[in-house]
């Protein structure tokens, strides 16, 4: 995928998602601005990170192609369609992964911590996620799956998810018989207990029936995790399951801690901890201002060919996404309090004659 597409892509899921934001909100479904800001800028740290990560993994596939072990399979229909059926049982393995293995839990809770569903929760992405995912679809192309297969069918498989996770759809009948459909997909993000480690599949709802990982939407279900996490920043929140990781080998010896990096999130202890002292304070203004920044910077550094103009937008598109968070540290809080008070000390001082 071009970067071009993908400056067209971003602007489209937003738009999309701002329609849904409007009717959720005119129908009384759950949707607040902080949640909704946590997401956002969680998608767009995923892309910017995402921009190199896209290169290396690109260069991962191509170097694949060089230890192939078997002739790549000839450029044709049945082949594109076997490609696109072996990419969606690669994205359901490591799925199962991300939920099963606590070293990759770590990295896939970010999209699960929203207790709200909509297409925000789409954004809520780790990039390390995506480059796990491209080394494993890189396999493919050793066994002689043709490269642009295996990439174009990554990308249908990704945009296909992007409307499961919606409120507005829940089944398309028929074709939820063997496809993902929202609500297969709810049943996946929710924390009900008969829910958990259900549904894993992109696509096909086909794995999990084979392999015994389905489960029916019968109950409401209770959306996000079944610890909730009090982090509401994007950088405390993809951190600090990793601090539990690494304080394990501290409290319980070397042995057990790398035991525990491969078991299951369930046999971590219930401690959340914070990596960095923040906090966060939406604003409707900053998250318009931040995303129009982000998105005009993004444009500007894939297409920077000046090392300067390359560091002062990726700062500039860093600054975006925290205003979009609204993160702010102590020290932040202390001097807004001070300016505040100084201008209505200085507006009152006025107002006296």
């Amino acid at each position: 995928m071009s970067f071009g597409f993908m400056f067209i892509i971003v602007p489209i899921g937003l738009g999309l998602f701002a329609l849904e934001f409007y009717f959720l909100f005119k129908r009384g479904h759950k949707i607040t601005l902080d949640q909704t800001a946590l997401n956002i800028s969680l998608g767009f740290f995923d892309r910017f990170i995402g921009l190199y990560l896209t290169e290396r993994s690109l260069v991962l596939v191509h170097e694949a192609l060089n230890y192939a072990v078997i002739p790549e399979m000839p450029l044709h229909a049945l082949t594109f369609i076997i490609s696109f059926l072996a990419v969606d049982l690669i994205w359901y393995l490591f799925h199962v992964l991300g939920h099963r293995v606590s070293l990759m839990w770590g990295i896939h809770l970010v999209h699960h911590q929203s207790d709200e569903y909509n297409l925000s929760v789409n954004f809520a992405l780790s990039p390390l996620g995506f480059m796990i995912r491209s080394f494993m679809y890189s396999f493919l192309v050793v066994i002689g799956f043709p490269l642009e297969y295996v990439v174009m069918s990554s990308y249908l498989n990704a945009f296909y998810q992007y409307y499961l996770h919606t409120e507005f759809i829940h089944a398309i009948p028929f074709l939820d018989r063997f496809l993902v459909m929202p609500a297969h997909h709810k049943v996946h993000h929710a924390s009900n207990k008969e829910y958990l480690d259900k549904n894993y599949g992109g696509v096909f709802i086909i794995w999990d029936k084979l392999f015994g990982t389905f489960a029916p939407l019968v109950a409401n279900p209770k959306y996000g995790l079944t610890t909730p996490i009090p982090h509401k920043d994007f950088i405390n929140l993809q951190l600090f399951f990793f601090k539990k990781l690494l304080k394990n080998f501290k409290e319980f010896g070397w042995q057990r801690g790398l035991l525990l990096l491969f078991k299951g999130p369930e046999y971590q202890t219930s401690e959340v901890t914070k990596v960095f002292n923040l906090t966060t304070k939406v604003r409707i203004w900053k998250l318009g201002i931040g995303v129009l920044i982000y998105v005009i910077c993004y444009r500007i550094m894939v297409e920077a060919d000046s090392l300067p103009v390359l560091i002062s937008v990726c700062m500039m598109n860093l600054a975006a996404i925290m205003i979009i968070n609204g993160i702010k540290t102590p020290k932040t809080e202390v001097r807004w309090r001070f300016i505040r008070r100084r201008v209505h000390s200085l507006y009152q001082s006025a107002r006296i004659p």
